[in-house]
């Protein structure tokens, strides 16, 4: 009598179950490497949409800038009511609407663009009012105030292009450099076109500037200048072909000719010379702000096209990997049906490799064992997914240190890279923490004002580096000095300096009355400084006591003549 053993599965089921799970794990591979090529198309694709959101920012902006124009004509004609209106102001006015309502689904613009829309608003108003009065009854003070209204309305629009280049950098976009770039661009038309608006705002009032509306002119005309040397710094190294031209043009056609008949009528002006007219002004001036659009169009146009070929090479790359992980498989397929021995073991081990991978083990190399065709393909995909990887994580790790710097550059001063107030009063609640008395000292540097009435801003931002650089040697390391606003700078000092706080004070106004300042241009001067003191022990009201008192007692010294130092009880 014959023993019946158990049927076992066929050999080729085992195979066949191998060969399925060997595929899934393919697949899997490829799916991750897919998710690589689709991630980098979605980034393409997202930094271009980005890249556009701010174009149409700075649109807007640009609109509101180019409203002026027309509005500074409209002013200087003999024109009233509709007719001042019909043309040029009422077509700017009607572009600069539409700019801004290309905006309006843009939640997060929201806050900044209702701002916008109601100075635009206002100062609309304020120019029909005037338009309504034949010319000889139009206030000068009032043309004035209605072409501020104008400048207010383009500053407005400046938290729309931060808010716009703030998503770029949010979203991880490598264009942020171009985006301040063509930013810089749009600033250098608009403070060109404010330049034009000073000398219009002098031919109304029919006399040279008023100290304050020069001041204001070299002041603007020095941005310019800042912004025209940044901009060939930055655009020449990478400009394309026209982006130079338009950079050629805008060097000839503005900042040779522009800024001539721009000082050319201002000292016709100076002189005495009332033949100028608004009209005549205006419509010689604008012209040579075109090649200024024509850069920034053209520039914004480069960018873009980088872009779209970047989202294009990815979406092409997509396609191809997608073609390729399917040849792959089944490729695959038939060769594990010719030969599961060759291949099952590799296999194997090209599943461990994605395991590690997926476990975040980037630092191991993958290993490539001696293959060909397809399954060499397959590994080169395993190392391609690593790369991949070790890219994301440069990228989060860069990403992180660019916070830290935005974070940094937010509690320092800019122009003396001391700390800031915010930063100050964000420290002021540690220290209330501590059971230690508290010592404020607040110092103004006298008569600052002359410094920058009689030798420029460039004169005064140096002499507030230089007081900044004296401060910080005449203090500990542990004393935190601040720039706490114009010429103010703030210190505090804990009761662990074992130094009394009128003896510090005392030692920072002489440090700052010891030698004079040097200035730009070779000239010296000597400045005195006045300051406050107060001490307040540690509680949750200590920072207002502090600067009350302190504040008190800085004004006391002013009263007293100055260059001197007065304590006060505290808090």
């Amino acid at each position: 009598m014959s023993r019946s053993c158990p049927r076992r599965p066929p050999l080729n089921q085992y195979f066949l179950g191998a060969v399925a799970i060997i595929l899934l794990c393919s697949f899997g591979l490829g799916a991750a490497a897919l998710s690589g090529y689709y991630q980098t198309y979605e980034n393409s694709a997202l930094g271009l949409s980005r890249l556009l959101a701010f174009r149409t920012v700075l649109d807007a902006s640009l609109r509101a800038s180019n409203e002026r124009g027309p509005t500074n004509a409209a002013l200087g004609r003999n024109l009233v009511g509709d007719s001042a209106r019909a043309g040029g102001l009422e077509l700017a006015r009607q572009a600069t609407d539409a700019a801004i309502a290309r905006l309006e689904s843009s939640s997060e613009l929201a806050e900044p663009l209702g701002a916008l829309k109601q100075q635009l608003r206002r100062t609309r108003a304020d120019v029909d009012t005037l338009l309504d009065r034949p010319w000889p009854e139009r206030d000068p003070a009032s043309v004035e105030q209605a072409i501020n209204g104008m400048f207010a309305a383009y500053d407005l629009a400046q938290p729309l292009a931060g808010a716009a280049m703030t998503s770029m950098i949010t979203h991880g976009s490598d264009r942020t450099g171009q985006a301040i770039n063509a930013r810089m661009i749009g600033e250098l038309r608009d403070y060109s076109g404010r330049l034009g608006s000073y000398i219009v705002i002098a031919i109304a009032q029919g006399h040279p500037m008023t100290p304050e509306q020069k001041a204001a002119f070299f002041a603007t005309k020095g941005r310019v200048l800042q912004l025209w040397q940044l901009l060939q710094q930055q655009i020449a190294v990478n400009g394309s072909p026209k982006v130079l031209e338009a950079l050629r043009d805008t060097e000839r056609g503005f900042m040779q000719d522009g800024l001539l008949l721009i000082e050319t009528a201002r000292n016709r002006l100076e002189q005495g010379d009332i033949g100028l007219t608004t009209p005549g002004f205006t419509q010689a001036v604008v012209p040579t702000f075109a090649p200024i659009e024509r850069l920034r169009a053209a520039y914004l146009d480069m960018t873009t096209r980088e872009l779209e070929g970047r989202r294009d090479a990815a979406e092409r790359a997509l396609a191809f990997a997608a073609a390729a992980t399917v040849i792959t498989l089944a490729i695959e397929l038939l060769l594990l049906l010719a030969g599961q021995r060759l291949l099952f073991s590799p296999l194997l081990q090209a599943r461990e490799e994605v395991m590690r991978l997926a476990d975040g083990q980037i630092e191991q190399a993958v290993a490539t064992p001696f293959l060909r065709g397809e399954m060499r393909s397959l590994f080169d995909a395993l190392v391609t997914l690593r790369e991949k990887l070790i890219e994301r994580d440069r990228l989060d790790a860069d990403r992180s240190r660019l916070e830290q710097q935005l974070r940094r550059q937010a509690d320092t001063d800019g122009l003396t890279g001391v700390l800031n107030r915010g930063a100050l009063e964000r420290l002021v609640p540690h220290l209330a923490k501590t059971a230690e008395p508290t010592g404020l000292i607040l110092l103004d540097l006298d008569h600052f004002k002359s410094v920058n009435d009689r030798h420029g801003h460039t004169a005064g931002d140096a002499v507030l580096r230089s007081a900044a650089q004296r401060l910080r040697a005449a203090l500990r390391e542990e004393d935190v000095l601040a720039r706490f606003g114009g010429e103010e700078f703030a210190i505090l000092v804990t009761a662990r300096s074992g130094e009394p706080l009128a003896t510090i004070a005392t030692r920072l106004r002489q440090v700052i009355e010891a030698e004079p300042f040097d200035l730009p241009g070779g000239q010296m001067i000597a400045l005195t400084a006045s300051l406050g003191t107060a001490t307040a022990t540690a509680h949750a009201e200590m920072w207002l006591a502090l600067l009350k008192a302190a504040d008190a007692a800085l004004y006391e010294a002013k009263t007293l003549g100055r260059n001197r130092v007065v304590a006060s009880g505290g808090g």
